[in-house]
């Protein structure tokens, strides 16, 4: 963990043949050198992951053309990258989209990544997770924790539905300041018999709740948590 975090700075970019590539985002200031010996400064300013919107100035640059290579996430469907406010270069999910030109002192790069919640499933192969889903936005898999439910609610007994749609809402104060998922979930009323018994529909019970990152669990007592969940599909 101490090597992955004291590295995380020497990940973020790394030189090309002809430029430099942006591997991870996050507001960070880089003052280096390509591999010609030219001078670039560069300031990255975004609120990513919880927002989808990348801005990078060139602070300096004394070097001819170049070119500035964006790591475009895989699930990151949809993403538009402007150069002083006009359109350019083509994002395909999972590359890296390269622009090339003269930069100058004030050039701003704006990448606009789209940050829609979306369903998740395993492999068939998984077991312990088919017929189930996860929530993620952007790069952020979340989960529930007991901490969101109803007293004594057996964490087996949540259900997601279709046609609930699931707010991000941004929390400063709120374990060390995340983004959380907010609506509503259906948790499935315990029938209580024998120990095996006829179907019946099941019963449920609508409650309004918080999904928070996965990175954040276990920060509130004990209880339960789980990131998979069945769905009710409508």
């Amino acid at each position: 963990m101490v090597r992955t975090i004291a590295k995380s700075p020497g990940w973020a970019y790394s030189k090309s043949e002809n430029g430099i590539a942006v591997n991870l985002y996050g507001g960070n200031e880089l003052n280096t050198t390509l591999l010609d010996g030219s001078a670039i400064k560069l300031t990255q300013k975004t609120d990513y992951p919880w927002d989808g919107v990348v801005k990078i100035t060139v602070d300096e640059s004394k070097a001819d053309a170049f070119d500035i290579l964006l790591r475009i996430p895989s699930w990151a469907k949809g993403t538009q990258i402007y150069v002083n406010g006009t359109k350019t270069a083509e994002a395909v999910p999972g590359t890296f989209a390269k622009i090339e030109r003269k930069w100058a002192a004030g050039d701003e790069i704006t990448i606009d990544m789209p940050m829609e919640t979306k369903f998740i499933e395993g492999h068939p192969r998984i077991e312990e997770v088919r017929n189930q889903v996860a929530l993620k936005r952007g790069p952020v898999v979340y989960c529930i924790e007991s901490a969101d439910l109803p007293e004594k609610t057996d964490i087996t007994n949540v259900y997601l539905s279709s046609d609930k749609k699931l707010n991000p809402t941004s929390r400063p104060d709120f374990l060390g300041g995340v983004t959380t998922l907010e609506g509503e979930i259906l948790i499935r009323k315990d029938k209580l018999g024998e120990m095996y018994q006829e179907v019946s529909a099941p019963e449920f019970q609508s409650f309004k709740t918080n999904f928070i990152p996965y990175y954040a669990w276990s920060n509130r007592g004990q209880g339960e948590m789980t990131v998979f969940l069945p769905v009710i599909w409508n």
